[in-house]
C-alpha cells in the first residue's frame, strides 16, 4: 500500500487542503473582481438605458402616424410625419426663422464676447477686475429669468429702456419680437463665449505683433493678420458651440416669441405637446425633434473637429514667453465708458427692472415717484400662497437629487474612462457626448413618451423630472470631473494598488479626497442649473410635481401677475447667485 495514501476517516496530511483551495487572498481578489464586474455592468445599463433608450423612442415615435394619439397606441410604422412636416408650409417660415435667430445670436454674441475678450486679456483698459466679472454676471442668472427680466426692461409698453430709446431716438423697441429674441440670446451667451475665447487671446504671444508693430503695421491691421487667425480655431469652437445652445434654447424663445406667435423649432415641439387649445401633436413633435437633433449634432461633430486642430495655432512658448498689454492711449477712457454702459444695459438694468416690479403694486416704469409706494405684497402672495410648500418641496427634492446623482454617475463614468477599468470605457464616455446635443425640450418629450408606455409608476412624480434631468447634466458633469483626473499623477494610485488596495479603496481614500474642489464645482454647478431648467420641467409637470420654475412660467404666462412672477424670478435668481457664488470661490481657494 502506498504510504502517501490516505485512509478512510483519517486526517489528511497537513498542507493536502492548501494544495487544492485556492488561498484565500486568491479568492478575495477574485470576489473582488466579480463584484467590480457586476458594478460595472449594472453602471453601463444604466449609463445606456438614460442615454440610449430617450433617442431609441424619440426616434420610434417620428416613424408613427399618431397626430392625435400616443405612439405605443398606434399600430405599424409610417412617414406620415415626415411628410405632414416637409409638405407644411409652417416649415418653411419656422426654418427661416430658426435660422435668423441662431445666426444672429451668434453674431451678436460673437462680437460682444471677442471685444470684450481681447479688450480685458490684451489691452491696458482700466477697470478690468471690475468690469471682467460683470461681464460674467449673467452666467448667475437662469435663461427664464433673463428673459423674463427683459421682457420687463424693454416691453413697448412700460419698458424702462424702450422708453428711454424712444424719448431720446424716437426709435419704437419692441422686445417681443425676433430681433428682441435675438439680442437676448445673444447677450445671454456672451459669458460662455467669452471663457473660451479669453484664453486664446491671454496665451498669446507679444512678439509676433511687436514684430509687424516696428515695421509700421497698425493696430487694425495686425489684428486681422496676426491676432484673429490665431485665436480662429478658439473662435469657432465656441461659434458652433452657441449655435447648439441657441438651436436647444426654449426659455427666451417662448416668452419673447410666443406672444406674438413667433415660432423656432424649440417653442414649435413644445407647442405642439403642450397646444394652448386642441390636442397635443405627438408625431409632429417627435419629427421636428428629430430634425432638430439632427442639426445639433452635426454642429457638434464641427465643434469637436475644431477643438483637435487647436494645436496647429500654437504660439505660447515656455522659452521667452512674456504677454504685455496693448496701450490704448487716448482711447482707454472712451472705450471703458462704452463697455460700462454696455454692461449697465445688458446687465444691471435687467435686473433692475425684476427687483423694482417685484417691490410694486404693478407693472410700472421708473419713476421717483414710485418709491413711496414700493411694498413687499408680491413675496408676502408668493410665499403665502396654499401650494408654496409643496413647490419649493419639490423643487429642494428635484436639484438635491439631481445634484447628486449625477456626480456620483459623472464620477464613476470619468473614473473608468481615465483608468480604462473595462473594455469600451472610454466609448461609454463618449458616447454621453450624444447627449449634449440632444434640445431640452426635445429630450423631455422622449423621456415622456417613454414613461406614457413603460410601466414604472413615475410619471406625474418629482422622479420623471430628476430622471430627465440627470441625462441632460450627465455629459457636462463627466468631463468635468474627467477635466480633474487627467491632472492627477498615477504614483499615488499606482502605489495604493502595489499595497493591495482594491479599487473602491483608492478611490474613497485616493481619488475623491483630491478631486473633492472639482467634484464641489460640478455638484453646484448641476444644482444652480437644474433650478432654472424649464422646458424639461415644464413638459413634464403635473399637479403634484410643480417646481419654482415652472410656478414663474405660469404666473408670467397665464396668470398675468408681473409683481408676483418677478418676486418668484428674484427668489430663483437669489439662490442661483449663491449656488455660482460657492463654486466660484471653491475655485479660487483651489487655485490658492
Amino acid at each position: 500500500m502506498d504510504l502517501m495514501t490516505t485512509k478512510e476517516g483519517e486526517t489528511p496530511p497537513a498542507g493536502a487542503s492548501e494544495r487544492n483551495d485556492p488561498p484565500p487572498q486568491r479568492r478575495s481578489l477574485k470576489q473582488r473582481r466579480a463584484a467590480g464586474t457586476l458594478v460595472n455592468l449594472a453602471m453601463v445599463l444604466l449609463v445606456g438605458y438614460l442615454v440610449l433608450v430617450p433617442l431609441a423612442i424619440l426616434l420610434y415615435s417620428s416613424f408613427k402616424a399618431s397626430p392625435t394619439e400616443l405612439p405605443f397606441d398606434v399600430p405599424g410604422f409610417s412617414l406620415d410625419n415626415y411628410r405632414a412636416v416637409f409638405s407644411s408650409s409652417r416649415l418653411g417660415t419656422v426654418t427661416l426663422n430658426t435660422v435668423i435667430y441662431v445666426v444672429g445670436s451668434l453674431v451678436v454674441a460673437l462680437v460682444l464676447s471677442v471685444c470684450l475678450a481681447y479688450l480685458f486679456e490684451k489691452t491696458d483698459i482700466p477697470g478690468r477686475s471690475f468690469l471682467g466679472p460683470l461681464a460674467l454676471a449673467p452666467m448667475a442668472v437662469p435663461v427664464t429669468v433673463m428673459a423674463i427680466a427683459w421682457a420687463l426692461v424693454a416691453n413697448p409698453a412700460n419698458g424702462p429702456l424702450a422708453l428711454l430709446i424712444r424719448e431720446t431716438f424716437g426709435i419704437r423697441v419692441d422686445v417681443y419680437s425676433l430681433p428682441g429674441m435675438i439680442l437676448v440670446m445673444g447677450i445671454f451667451g456672451v459669458p460662455s463665449m467669452y471663457l473660451m475665447i479669453a484664453p486664446a487671446f491671454a496665451r498669446l504671444n507679444p512678439e509676433l505683433e511687436e514684430a509687424a508693430a516696428t515695421v509700421g503695421a497698425p493696430v487694425w491691421r495686425r489684428l486681422r493678420l496676426i491676432v484673429f487667425p490665431l485665436v480662429t480655431p478658439a473662435v469657432s469652437a465656441a461659434a458652433m458651440l452657441l449655435v447648439v445652445v441657441a438651436l436647444e434654447g426654449f426659455a427666451i424663445p417662448a416668452i419673447l416669441g410666443l406672444p406674438k406667435q413667433i415660432f423656432v423649432y424649440s417653442s414649435l415641439i413644445q407647442y405642439s405637446l403642450q397646444p394652448p387649445s386642441g390636442v397635443a401633436n405627438y408625431g409632429q413633435a417627435s419629427t421636428y425633434g428629430i430634425l432638430i437633433l439632427a442639426l445639433s449634432l452635426v454642429m457638434l461633430l464641427i465643434y469637436r473637429r475644431r477643438v483637435k486642430d487647436t494645436h496647429r495655432f500654437r504660439v505660447v512658448t515656455g522659452k521667452g514667453y512674456r504677454q504685455t498689454r496693448v496701450s490704448l492711449g487716448r482711447w482707454r477712457i472712451p472705450l471703458c465708458v462704452v463697455v460700462s454702459v454696455y454692461l449697465f444695459l445688458a446687465v444691471v438694468l435687467p435686473i433692475v427692472a425684476l427687483l423694482w416690479t417685484s417691490l410694486s403694486p404693478y407693472a410700472r416704469p421708473f419713476s421717483w415717484s414710485g418709491l413711496s409706494s414700493m411694498t413687499l405684497g408680491a413675496y408676502s402672495n408668493v410665499l403665502s400662497s396654499p401650494d408654496i410648500g409643496k413647490v419649493l418641496l419639490n423643487t429642494a427634492e428635484v436639484v438635491l437629487v439631481t445634484a447628486t446623482s449625477t456626480l456620483v454617475l459623472s464620477v464613476w463614468i470619468a473614473v473608468a474612462a481615465v483608468r480604462k477599468r473595462f473594455k469600451g470605457s472610454t466609448l461609454l464616455f463618449e458616447t454621453t457626448f450624444l447627449v449634449f446635443g440632444i434640445p431640452s425640450v426635445v429630450l423631455g418629450s422622449a423621456v415622456l413618451f417613454l414613461y406614457l408606455y413603460v410601466p414604472v409608476p413615475i410619471y406625474g412624480t418629482v422622479w420623471i423630472i430628476i430622471v430627465a434631468l440627470v441625462t441632460r447634466f450627465l455629459p457636462r458633469g463627466s468631463r468635468m470631473v474627467h477635466a480633474a483626473l487627467i491632472q492627477l499623477d498615477d504614483g499615488l494610485i499606482e502605489a495604493a494598488r502595489v499595497t493591495g488596495a482594491s479599487p473602491i479603496t483608492v478611490t474613497r481614500t485616493i481619488l475623491l479626497p483630491l478631486l473633492r474642489p472639482a467634484l464641489w464645482s460640478c455638484w453646484l454647478w448641476v444644482f444652480a442649473h437644474a433650478l432654472g431648467e424649464l422646458p424639461i420641467a415644464l413638459l413634464l409637470t403635473g399637479a403634484d410635481n410643480r417646481t419654482l420654475v415652472v410656478l414663474l412660467w405660469d404666473t408670467f404666462t397665464s396668470s398675468v401677475d408681473y409683481p408676483e412672477a418677478s418676486a418668484l424670478a428674484v427668489i430663483i435668481l437669489a439662490i442661483s447667485t449663491l449656488a455660482v457664488w460657492l463654486v466660484n470661490r471653491s475655485s479660487a481657494e483651489k487655485q490658492a
